[in-house]
């Protein structure tokens, strides 16, 4: 059933019926990797790109019949859902899930902590400690199989991933406050997780949006036969046509764009290549201080695209 359902629908933005939650989804993922550059907290990095995978699974829930899914049960069919073979195989190599999956100490469910009596700066009894990982252990267990060419294998690691990330997201949004004082210890242990969770969050949510880490949305002097082409000659790639909705203004002889989902439609050009992701730094400098790197709409040939856009700050 998994399988027929993945090659009629291969990626979250085929089928959409609006863009509502997934323009929110854009705004928070785009909101998270500002908050990066120098921010002391992981912890709110991680939870707001949990909202933004929260209105992606909204969005995606629409294009279902069955919209009664629970809330796990939902996250672990879109990821099922969203990835192909291939990326799923590619996922489950990344060094980004190895690092959480080897992460320690193993993550623990505050739910489940709490149940069973759990108080800060009181050490944590072992059946307590092995209830509360139980998550994390079973995605242990199932991934020591990865090497097994089986899709049931790969299905049942993804849903483990899925499960954990959601114990994480659930852990991180009940706080430090507890009824006996604030619980400084899970301050320190949601910190230690979000900093190695992140960079899987990163990479699901480029892998759910169709890859828009090889995605450039030019709108300027970047484009086919512009002056500052030449910046990207020597990568290999494709140019397509395709619209944006914003605002387009000049400024000593430069084109600035802000996004706006709800304004006029403005040209663009969309450049889809594998070497982006190894010169992103490169094209971030060029562009300097005035332009923010962003995730965007356009509209192409072949429907919605998701890529990165310099957006005039």
């Amino acid at each position: 059933m998994l399988g027929i359902a993945r090659e009629v629908f291969m990626s979250l933005l085929d089928g959409l019926i609006t863009m509502g939650h997934m323009t929110e989804a854009l705004f928070h993922f785009n909101h998270a990797h500002g908050m990066q550059n120098g921010h002391p907290s992981k912890v709110d990095v991680a939870r707001t790109m949990f909202d933004g995978l929260n209105k992606l699974q909204t969005e995606w829930l629409m294009t279902q019949t069955d919209q009664q899914l629970g809330e796990v049960k939902a996250f672990q069919e879109m990821i099922l859902r969203g990835l192909s073979t291939d990326e799923r195989d590619t996922l489950l190599q990344r060094a980004e899930i190895q690092n959480v999956v080897s992460l320690n100490p193993k993550i623990m469910d505050h739910y489940v902590l709490r149940r069973g009596g759990y108080r800060p700066d009181v050490a944590i009894e072992p059946n307590l400690v092995k209830d509360a990982t139980e998550v994390h252990r079973k995605l242990e267990n199932v991934y020591r199989d990865f090497c097994r060419h089986s899709e049931e294998i790969r299905e049942r690691i993804i849903k483990r991933v899925a499960e954990l990330l959601y114990v994480i997201r659930s852990n991180i949004a009940h706080g430090e406050k507890t009824p006996y004082g604030p619980d400084l210890n899970k301050r320190e242990r949601d910190e230690q997780v979000c900093t190695c969770i992140v960079p899987l969050q990163e990479l699901l949510i480029d892998m759910l949006l169709g890859q828009p880490s090889k995605k450039l949305i030019s709108y300027g002097t970047l484009s086919p036969g512009q002056p500052n082409h030449s910046l990207l000659s020597d990568l290999s790639g494709e140019w397509k046509e395709c619209t944006i909705r914003g605002t387009m203004t000049q400024r000593d002889g430069l084109s600035r764009f802000s996004w706006s989902p709800n304004d006029s439609e403005q040209t663009a050009n969309i450049f889809t290549s594998e070497d982006l992701p190894d010169n992103w730094g490169r094209i971030d400098r060029f562009e300097g201080t005035g332009y923010r790197r962003q995730l965007i709409p356009a509209i192409t040939q072949a429907g919605i695209a998701i890529g990165y856009a310099y957006i005039a700050i």
